[in-house]
Order: structure tokens, then sequence, then C-alpha cells
């Protein structure tokens, strides 16, 4: 895992699928997502796919679609004893946020501090849609990343795909 240099949020998923790149309408963006996959050139925590991508009350094919990468062994990485130790540090600082416990424990018990650990422990960028926020008392993934590290970058999915030279075409036939 040494060479993932993009570490992406669940919203960076199902933002899109819910947008413009909807599996019926585009697979331009998929098919690039599941070939730097494959070249192992972006990751995501394992908890993205088994609590977030996979608990939505239905299937969906988002739901398909990241299922047959985890099956194939590629995009959804399992968390090692490095990864365990820097999600307990993230999860060690978020517990000393005042605010709504609510805040906390969502953030500690989903992706949030998992996708910081991941990046913390194997290097690379988080890729989410979550903007960093000097005056917010919640803990949200780029103001948690700066406090506890300051070595973590921060962007949001359309500039990583900038980054790695996605061209977004549409295969759309206009009427």
């Amino acid at each position: 895992m040494a060479n993932v240099e993009y570490w992406l949020d669940t919203n960076c998923f199902i933002t899109p699928h819910q947008g413009p790149y909807r599996f019926h309408w585009n697979t331009n963006l998929w098919d690039f997502l599941t070939k730097k996959a494959q070249d192992h050139i972006i990751g995501s925590p394992l908890v993205v796919l088994k609590c977030e991508l996979e608990n939505t009350g239905h299937e969906d094919e988002l739901a398909k679609w990241a299922q047959n990468l985890y099956k194939e062994g590629i995009l959804f990485v399992q968390p090692n004893g490095l990864v365990n130790g820097c999600q307990s540090e993230v999860v060690n600082h978020v517990s000393k946020y005042t605010c709504n416990n609510s805040y906390i424990r969502a953030f500690c018990d989903h992706a949030d501090s998992w996708l910081i650990a991941y990046a913390k422990a194997y290097g690379g960028k988080i890729v989410t849609f979550e903007r960093y926020d000097p005056l917010t008392k919640k803990p949200k993934i780029p103001n948690v990343a700066e406090e506890l590290y300051g070595d973590i970058e921060c962007m949001d999915l359309w500039d990583a795909l900038d980054e790695l030279g996605y061209s977004h075409n549409f295969n759309v036939d206009i009427v």
C-alpha cells in the first residue's frame, strides 16, 4: 500500500453517483477509478465499503461496483497495526473536542477517523468534499488532519481527478 497516493472518502463515491456520474449515464468515471484502484494509485479504508456503502438499506449500482472491486482485492484496504495505532491517535484527539458527543461518535465510528489514519500510516492525500473550517466545533476531516498531524494534504475529488489526468467525457446523446 506504500504507493497509494489518494485516499478517498465515502462522499467521493456517493456525490458523483448521485449527480452527473450515475452508472446508467456515464461509466467513464467509474472505469477510470477502477483502473487507478488496480494500479494502487487510489485506495479507501475498508470501513468505507462495509459501513457506508453497503449499509445504505438497498443494493444500488454503486454498492455493487464497490463490492466487485473488493472481491478483486482492490480499492478497499484492510487496516493493519500501524493504521490501527494512527486511528487510536485520531480518536483520542477528537474525544477532546467540546461539541455534541454524537458528532464525536459519528466521526470516530465511521470512516472519517480511519481515512486520516490510513493517510498518516501509508502516506498520500485525503480526498474528501469536506472543507477546512477554522470556526467549526465539529470534527471535520481536514481540521483534524491538520490539527493532529499537519502534514496530510486534503483536496476534493475534482482536484484529485485533475491531478490524475481524468478526462471529463460524457457519453450522453443530446436530442
